[in-house]
């Protein structure tokens, strides 16, 4: 089953970690008579992504992929259990090796964080 897409195409199987948060915007503000009203702007979600350690090829395509800074994220959504696609953003990320040999190169796991735009 595909729960995770990135500009569709399915790295499902390379996932280890996924959770989904939000971040309300809001403004509020305290009156003379201390009455607080509170203005709510918009909610934004965050998808942060644990990825296995990876070959060469598939952090080849991983990094391919997130490296465009703005892309499509398809996630199961924890509150109906279906597959919603939202616009992204990544913000930062790190790639660290884990080995380097002539017949051989390999990746640490990795986190990465999706901001909805």
């Amino acid at each position: 089953m595909a729960y995770l897409k990135i500009d569709n195409v399915d790295y499902s199987k390379y996932v280890s970690g996924l959770k989904v948060g939000s971040k309300s915007t809001y403004n509020a503000q305290t009156n003379a008579a201390g009455d607080t009203v509170v203005d709510f702007m918009n909610r934004k979600r965050t998808v942060e992504v644990g990825i296995i350690p990876l070959d060469d090829a598939a952090m080849k395509s991983l990094a391919a992929a997130i490296n465009k800074f703005s892309v499509s994220l398809t996630f199961r959504n924890p509150t109906t259990g279906a597959l919603e696609t939202i616009n992204t953003i990544i913000p930062d990320s790190d790639i660290e090796y884990y080995t380097i040999r002539a017949d051989k190169v390999s990746f640490k796991a990795l986190n990465l964080t999706f901001t909805e735009l």
